[in-house]
């Protein structure tokens, strides 16, 4: 897309910037409903198993519905909402997500669920598409913009690690169905008050949607996803798998291909020729694939394997968001100072650090050790995001705010549905094989149905911890202490492997972005040499 495309005012200047208090309120709101219910669902996973006797892969579409269409269609609607007006897709937006979010408490199956969580994910992709470039507007000097950002920046990684706590709550109180219900009269609110009071920002007519780009993306990341999910019920050689695998790469080759030569595109490539945009979109992804989709699994095995309420496990996660209130504003306001060939490979080794600390659970470890990886993770967390947020608008115009904003949401997204496949997966194997050795140990279990068996290893596969004891027949009663000790054991390993793994991808994200720093400085520096003007000779 071109950057030198003219805009068309549909408001006056004077317009746009009369209320950016209110601007930024309304923008706030809206980026913590959405980020919220990013991450609210893992209090509320547990319950959902129950109710609707859900497998690991269920569990891992609830959230992974939601990523995908954030990362398939955000770009389209910013384009679309640089096009027809931000306002207007902001209204749109935020109308969608709370009908679908009253839809999703009413859901019966967990196939309903799941596919309203899409419908929500659409809806947020929205908002978020729209959240910087209406800042961007409404704050036009920097020194005021980079005090909004860092206001949209914190808000966005509290509302990211406070999902658990308050979906916690929530659950514990009210029933995993308030957590949707809740974005209800929120949403109604917000969708009035920007109808009264926000202004219109700019918009460029003659812009198109790059709608087979959309396409081409989404399908690539589904196939990746179900590719991932479904390795370990039909095993990484099985038909089916290689199949996905194969069509994930042709059609984001495919992608990659059709923005190159796409009249439109949805992704400008001329960003990614700017120093410091490969680095910054690796750690964009690497620290949601981590840390962010990782939290999802502890709190299942707090509430499983620990034995916490969803509102004990809530509170247990609370140091991800200490350590991220604590980075998120302080990184905004010295992330100018300090380069992004420093900052973001050295945020990154905080989360990296945090996960491996978070791994060798031990049979007899309490809550506690977890603490310190959470905190010294969380604090990557919050300047990871308050630095890539202020990062993005500098690797576009203003008038491609929406694109830039946009481009790193979806690249955060690509990384937490990755994430949450790729971690699920290896939780999920670790589990399985540990129960199904833990139940050959076993005396008499021979005797049990196999169809039992099956579901105590699917039960612990999906992180239910021993809760799945639970379900138990009388007649095995007598084995329920060595089946719990299986479950707990298995749970811990795959814990403890998923953080491992965790751990494994940070640290080659930190790798790989000093690596493409070093490039983009090296090459920067041979652009400076072969453009600077020659001085003057000696006379």
């Amino acid at each position: 897309m071109s950057s030198t495309a003219t805009t068309t005012s549909t408001a006056p200047p004077g317009d746009q910037q009369r209320r950016p208090g209110l601007v930024l309120f309304m923008v706030c709101v809206a980026i913590f409903m959405l980020m919220l219910d990013a991450t609210v669902v893992s209090a509320a996973l547990a319950d959902i198993r129950k109710d609707f006797d859900a497998s690991a892969d269920g569990l891992q579409w609830v959230i992974d519905a939601y990523s995908i269409p954030l990362a398939g269609v955000l770009l389209t609607f910013a384009t679309l909402g640089d096009r027809f007006g931000r306002r207007r897709m902001f209204i749109i937006g935020m109308a969608g997500f709370t009908a679908s979010s009253l839809a999703l408490a009413f859901a019966n199956t967990i196939v309903v669920l799941d596919i309203l969580r899409a419908a929500q994910g659409f809806a947020a992709a929205m908002l978020f598409a729209t959240a910087l470039p209406l800042l961007s507007v409404a704050y036009p000097e920097k020194a005021a913009r980079a005090k909004a950002i860092g206001i949209y920046g914190a808000v966005m990684a509290l509302a990211t690690v406070a999902g658990p706590v308050v979906g916690g709550a929530l659950v514990t109180q009210f029933g995993w169905r308030s957590i949707f219900t809740i974005n209800v009269p929120i949403g109604i609110g917000i969708m009035v008050l920007a109808w009264l009071k926000m202004p219109e920002s700019a918009s460029s007519p003659e812009r198109r949607a790059d709608l087979l780009g959309s396409v081409l993306l989404t399908g690539g990341l589904v196939a990746g996803v179900f590719a991932l999910t479904r390795s370990n019920a039909l095993g990484w050689t099985s038909g089916t798998v290689i199949g996905l695998l194969v069509a994930a790469v042709i059609l984001l080759i495919a992608f990659l291909a059709w923005q190159v030569k796409a009249k439109h595109p949805l992704f400008d490539l001329g960003m990614a020729k700017k120093p410091g945009f490969s680095g910054t979109a690796i750690v964009s992804v690497a620290h949601m694939a981590t840390l962010m989709a990782a939290s999802n699994y502890i709190a299942l095995f707090l509430i499983g394997t620990l034995g916490y309420s969803p509102l004990q496990m809530g509170l247990r996660l609370l140091p991800i968001s200490l350590g991220a209130m604590i980075a998120a504003p302080l990184t905004a306001i010295f992330a100018r100072r300090v380069p992004l060939a420093l900052s973001l490979p050295v945020t990154m080794a905080l989360v990296t650090v945090g996960m491996y600390l978070m791994g060798n659970f031990g049979h007899d470890s309490e809550w506690t050790h977890f603490v310190p990886g959470m905190l010294i993770g969380g604090l990557g967390l919050g300047a990871i995001t308050a630095v890539t947020q202020a990062a993005s608008l500098t690797f576009a115009s203003q008038e491609n705010a929406g694109m830039a904003s946009a481009t790193f949401g979806t690249l955060r997204q690509i990384g937490m549905a990755m994430g949450i496949a790729g971690l699920g997966a290896m939780f999920s194997r670790v589990a399985e094989d540990k129960t199904e050795t833990g139940l050959a140990a076993i005396p008499g279990v021979d005797a049990v149905p196999s169809d039992l068996k099956e579901q105590f290893i699917e039960g612990i596969g999906s992180g239910a911890g021993h809760q799945v004891v639970e379900g138990v027949p009388a007649q095995f009663a007598d084995s329920v202490p060595a089946l719990t000790q299986v479950a707990d054991s298995a749970s811990i390993d795959a814990m403890n492997a998923l953080a491992n793994l965790g751990a494994v991808i940070g640290a080659v994200a930190v790798v790989l972005a000093v690596i493409t720093f070093a490039i983009d400085s090296r090459r920067s520096g041979k652009v400076n040499e072969t453009t600077r003007e020659p001085e003057p000779a000696s006379v």
